[in-house]
């Protein structure tokens, strides 16, 4: 069955539920880019946080993802930059197909409004916050590449490949249309080629084993340190701390391995 039946199907089912406000398309079929794996994402606005939740499941052959939350919520988008992150731009081209009251267009016109200047103080304290809490990971990708252990290299790569591809997009000012281009735009976030080369072999976006994956966490997180905009404080001291610590381990390492 067709995306559009399937969604013909769908909506009035939904328009059904209790505390139900209004229903917008998102994802790739609201943008025109689905393919034959594509789901259909559909996101409700309810009226109270006791009706929030997600289901997934197939529909005559389709994958259906409904997202179930209150307009307060997906407010958040507007002030808080992680939020923004990965929901702006779906509140920006989301299409309406249920909005009686006109609450999904309110949240639409202020989505369209939201200027990244005006989050970028508090993006840049949440970039800050992100590296120093992942200084253990680095220190585990240290262990070991020290060790020979490439399961525990492996593993803090990971939590990296996240926590720093976040860090150069809160840094950037880059929100996200589609969690499928968060490699690839975090990597391009910053005009620093060292940045991009280190970023795409650590997140597997260019050749490398895991020894090359390691020593290109600890360039990676080097670059995102310098990167970065700071304030004084225990955060710019401890990441500071721990990228000097990752560049002098590369320092002695020398090339990895093959």
């Amino acid at each position: 069955m067709s995306l559009e039946r399937v969604l013909a199907e769908v909506l009035p089912e939904l328009q059904r539920e209790d505390g139900v406000q209004a229903i917008f398309l998102t994802g790739s079929v609201a943008r025109g880019e689905a393919d034959e794996f594509s789901d259909l994402d559909l996101s409700v606005l309810v009226e109270s946080d006791d009706l929030v939740h997600n289901t997934v499941s197939y529909r005559n052959g389709v994958l259906l993802s409904v997202e179930r939350s209150t307009a307060a919520h997906r407010a958040r988008a507007f002030t808080e930059p992680e939020a923004a992150l990965w929901n702006l731009v779906s509140l920006q081209t989301g299409r309406a197909l249920h909005d009686p009251h006109g609450i999904y267009a309110d949240l639409q016109a202020r989505a369209r409004a939201v200027r990244w200047a005006g989050l970028a103080a508090h993006a840049d304290a949440r970039a800050a916050e992100l590296l120093a809490d992942n200084a253990e990971e680095l220190h585990k990708v240290m262990g070991g590449l020290s060790a020979g252990d490439g399961a525990k290299v492996a593993y803090a790569c990971l939590g990296l490949t996240l926590a720093l591809g976040k860090v150069a997009l809160l840094s950037a000012g880059t929100p996200l249309p589609s969690e499928n281009v968060f490699l690839d735009r975090a990597r391009d976030a910053w005009a620093d080629a060292k940045w991009a080369s280190a970023y795409g072999v650590l997140a597997g976006l260019e050749g490398g084993n895991v020894w090359a994956r390691g020593h290109a966490a600890l360039s990676a997180y080097f670059r995102a340190v310098v990167s970065i905009r700071w304030t004084d404080g225990p955060e710019r001291e401890l990441a500071h701390g721990a990228a000097a610590r990752a560049a002098a381990v590369r320092t002695l390492a020398g090339a990895p391995r093959t």
